[in-house]
């Protein structure tokens, strides 16, 4: 690390230079490949999902199966029907323009085939136009736009909803819904997540370094981390499938590590020019113990990540490949192009008072004095007191945990100024909440032709208290395929819904085909969206304990090689488990529960995407080692000095507590930024991540692990002499094991103010 640094040093224009030609070449790349192509595609093997999916497949059913949405009309006068002659030329103008890709449009009044199957009725679905799209009181209807694929684009569906949006007036409110205008739902107004983070981390920087060069270069690195990754994440997507919050997640963790990686590296720096080191012996340091730290972070946070993988849902690959790739940018970049920036900048990272002191000779040899110090000395006074605080305060916010239900939030959850929200809550008070649900039973063999056998489906459908009678209807659309296709009388995301499809599936299904004496060959499927994530759900469930096994196992495995211990990686993996259960229960209640959920513009309250929690465990726990290492790093160097427990926690403690929790806050506003995003999942990850990030840093770090370790006693570095095999790896090398360069300029040594305050940017 050190001839790394050194080196990096000496050329540091052409490491400038080579970032720019990486940057600017990786961006010409992505381009030249097309672009970026996310797809939010992802297989559930052995599930009925699959099932259905492989079914239409092999019907040839694919390119009418495309995603649809609804457009709402409400009469503010009359009757929906006097609206016609207003809505339907705008009805065929979309349905003409074929960059819409819509393959058909039911309307109360009619239905439009916009391609050439369904122009001789192909698409139809089985269904006549009529009273079933008018409510009750004939002041909202409904038209279903049907698309010829799955894949839409927000530029797509916004052209197309201007387009609509034509019909609209003074008399007729127009508001958009369903999945196909689920791009409407996202907020375009207002300051992007990624500039907030940015901003909120150079306020905090300046608060912390108080000169521009050392607040610009933690961003400097992070911005081309940041830009490598987005081009290389652009081409990952021509490689494998890539789900279309990807980006959103790269830029939440590229900023959060690559800002917090800088920031330790920077802090080092500064600490060894007040030492009086010189500038290059100071940059070498630097990177030879805070460097090798943020090596070992960093592949914690990717070892988590990429165990994702184990959970066999090809849906998250593609993400934790992307994202590892992002934070493995940020590392090198934080050994690379922040050495040669620091020798750019040269004593401009200090403020000036101290660039005058070191310039006069005057040199700051730190003693254990201020906040952090007095601090630790407190929690180790009081360690019995405050561990046990702490801990029923972390215990406290993973309560509601326990309670997590996996699912998909409807667009009920949408911000109620949404047109989706709104066109959501119209359907809801014209037709009732249930209508917006959409279920099918897919009956396949030779059942799918037996009137009589469809004929139990459907009256063991009716005989559901959840199910509206009157919804029910068969679709044939083969020999050996029939849709029985039916809406429930509670909402999609409704607990009620869930435990109907798993009825359905374990009792009602099987009864159904013993009683019936069904043919050989035949099966009866549940699919709708709300299957589908039971399906999700059940996978990632199944898969669980492998993921957290491996994760957990490979990073104890890597701390035990790196402190010498048992007992500490065996601690961090326990308060680790415990910042995340509180963070999870923090979700919970404000996204599954509600509270507060309306003021933070997230809607009413629903079931928690399966992927999220898995998502959010990887991070955090990446996260968390993050800091565990940097905190426990300290006091294992002072520990191996002095063999004294107290003093080792207490100064590791005191000396890198203030960069923790500065580093901490930095993280948690850009996480907490990303509230301001477009997509649920990416407010749920960002608040989750703040909020883990926060119990992390001022409980666990501050309180609860010093604490603990002090109780424990010199247990803390306990290794048995049967596992002195295992290779030894130093994290961080002690300041004593740096030897100055031979090949620095004499009057560098002397005066390490003058020789680089010339080649300087100051």
């Amino acid at each position: 690390m050190e001839r790394l640094a050194r080196f990096c040093t000496r050329n540091r224009w052409w490491v400038v230079g080579a970032w720019i030609a990486i940057i600017a070449g990786t961006a010409v790349l992505a381009g030249a490949t097309g672009g970026a192509d996310y797809r939010n595609e992802f297989t559930l093997p052995g599930t009925e999902t699959e099932a259905v999916s492989k079914l239409l497949e092999d019907a040839g059913l694919t390119d009418q199966s495309g995603d649809s949405g609804t457009m709402v009309l409400h009469a503010l006068t009359g009757s929906v029907a006097d609206y016609e002659s207003d809505v339907q030329p705008v009805l065929q103008a979309a349905c003409d323009n074929p960059a819409f890709m819509i393959s058909s449009i039911r309307a109360p009044w009619g239905q439009i085939g916009c391609t050439a199957s369904t122009q001789d009725g192909g698409d139809s679905g089985g269904q006549s136009p009529g009273a079933d799209l008018i409510s009750a009181d004939g002041t909202i209807g409904l038209i279903t736009v049907n698309f010829t694929s799955m894949e839409t684009t927000q530029t797509q569906i916004q052209d197309l909803a201007d387009v609509l949006d034509n019909a609209r007036s003074d008399s007729l409110q127009i508001e958009f819904t369903g999945s196909g205008f689920a791009w409407l739902g996202f907020a375009t107004e207002g300051v992007p997540p990624m500039v907030f983070g940015f901003i909120a981390a150079l306020i905090i920087l300046g608060l912390v370094f108080r000169t521009f060069a050392a607040t610009a270069l933690p961003l400097l690195t992070a911005i081309a981390a940041l830009m490598t990754g987005m081009s290389l994440l652009a081409m990952l997507t021509h490689a494998m499938s890539v789900a279309d919050f990807a980006p959103s997640l790269l830029d939440l963790m590229v900023i959060g590590v690559g800002v917090d990686y800088a920031l330790f590296m920077v802090t080092r720096h500064r600490r060894n020019l007040l030492s009086g080191m010189s500038m290059a012996d100071s940059i070498a340091l630097a990177v030879n113990t805070s460097g090798r730290a943020v090596l070992f972070a960093g592949g914690t946070v990717c070892i988590a990540l990429l165990g994702l993988c184990a959970l066999g849902v090809s849906f998250l690959y593609g993400v934790a490949v992307g994202t590892s790739i992002g934070v493995l940018l940020t590392v090198i970049a934080s050994v690379t192009l922040l050495p040669a920036l620091l020798a750019i900048f040269g004593h401009a990272v200090l403020p000036r008072r101290q660039r005058k002191a070191l310039k006069a000779g005057t040199y700051h040899h730190e003693n254990e004095t201020g906040f952090w110090y007095s601090w630790a000395r407190l929690v180790r006074k009081r360690s019995m007191v405050l561990s046990i605080i702490a801990g029923a305060f972390i215990v406290a916010l993973a309560v509601p945990f326990l309670g997590i239900r996996l699912g998909s939030a409807d667009q009920g959850n949408d911000p109620a100024a949404t047109t989706t929200r709104k066109g959501y809550d119209l359907i809801t008070e014209g037709f009732g909440q249930g209508y917006n649900s959409a279920l099918q039973l897919v009956v396949s063999g030779p059942d799918a032709s037996d009137q009589a056998f469809l004929d139990d489906a459907i009256a063991a459908l009716q005989d559901q208290p959840t199910v509206a009678d009157s919804s029910v209807s068969t679709v044939t659309i083969s020999d050996s395929i029939a849709l029985i296709s039916f809406k429930t009388t509670t909402s999609p995301q409704d607990e009620a819904t869930t435990k109907l499809v798993e009825h359905l599936r374990s009792d009602v299904i099987p009864d159904l085909m013993s009683a019936s004496g069904t043919s050989d060959g035949s099966q009866v499927y549940v699919y709708g969206i709300t299957a589908v994530f039971i399906d999700f759900a059940d996978v990632l469930t199944s898969k669980m304990p492998f993921f957290f096994v491996a994760v957990i196992g490979l990073s104890f495995l890597l701390l035990m090689i790196a402190f010498r211990s048992i007992v500490i990686p065996l601690t961090a993996a326990a308060m680790n488990l415990v910042a995340a259960g509180a963070a999870f229960g923090v979700i919970v209640a404000i996204f599954q529960w509600g509270w507060g959920a309306e003021l933070l513009g997230i809607g009413k309250g629903g079931p928690i995407e399966p992927f999220i929690p898995v998502m959010l465990f990887a991070i955090l726990f990446g996260l968390s080692m993050d800091y565990q290492v940097f905190l426990v790093s300290r006091m294992h160097e002072e520990w191996s000095h002095t063999k004294d427990n107290r003093r080792a926690i207490t100064v590791g403690q005191g000396e890198t507590g203030g960069i923790i929790t500065a580093a901490a806050l930095i993280m948690i506003a850009v996480f907490g930024g990303f509230m301001l995003g477009d997509e649920r999942a990416i407010k749920l990850m960002g608040l989750g991540l703040a909020v883990g990030v926060f119990l992390d840093a001022f409980v666990l770090r501050t309180v609860l692990v010093p604490a603990l370790m002090h109780r424990l006693g010199n247990a803390n570095w306990w290794f048995p002499k049967w596992l002195e095999w295992l290779p030894k790896v130093q994290i961080e090398a002690a300041d004593a094991d740096l030897a100055p360069h031979v090949d620095a300029p004499a009057d560098e040594a002397r005066n390490p103010g003058s020789a680089w305050e010339d080649k300087a940017l100051v």
